[in-house]
């Protein structure tokens, strides 16, 4: 099987985002960064788009699967798609606080003070709120099915 990259563009940071929405002027432009970002995931393969993989508790579907990459320690990488452009870009987003990390970090990590310091809660629709709640919890999940537990 071929090694895949991470989901994420490597060089982008959950402080690159912050940094870069500091700079941009109006929420237009932070939604056009937020699709940019959502332009740079990886091609979902087809194959993966199975009911399975789907999130639940988003409007719009939305799909996620998580691997351990080999290595020590084994850290995991996210692949995640949707069919909207704000959603795909939300996708990548939410994926940073996460990526390339044990499973163990996953489960522990809190991308709270990130979301806080974006104010995305703030500029969302209800629906999407839930749909991104819904989505950290599912990469919980999958960490914690790689964890053991």
């Amino acid at each position: 099987m071929p090694e895949r990259g991470p989901a994420v563009p490597p060089q982008m940071h959950t402080q690159d985002v912050i940094e870069a929405f500091e700079l941009l002027e109006n929420w237009d432009a932070r939604y056009e960064f937020i699709n940019e970002l959502g332009r740079e995931l990886p091609p979902f393969p087809e194959t993966e788009r199975k009911e399975e993989n789907l999130v639940p508790g988003c409007n719009t579907r939305a799909w996620l699967i998580g691997e351990l990459r080999a290595g020590y320690p084994a850290v995991m990488d996210y692949r995640a798609d949707s069919e909207g452009t704000l959603v795909r870009g939300l996708v990548a987003l939410l994926l940073m606080p996460f990526q390339g990390k044990t499973p163990h970090e996953v489960v522990e990590t809190d991308p709270s003070d990130f979301l806080d310091r974006l104010g995305l809660e703030a500029h969302l629709s209800g629906s999407r709120r839930m749909g991104m709640h819904a989505f950290i919890k599912r990469v919980k999940t999958i960490a914690l099915a790689h964890a053991g537990g």
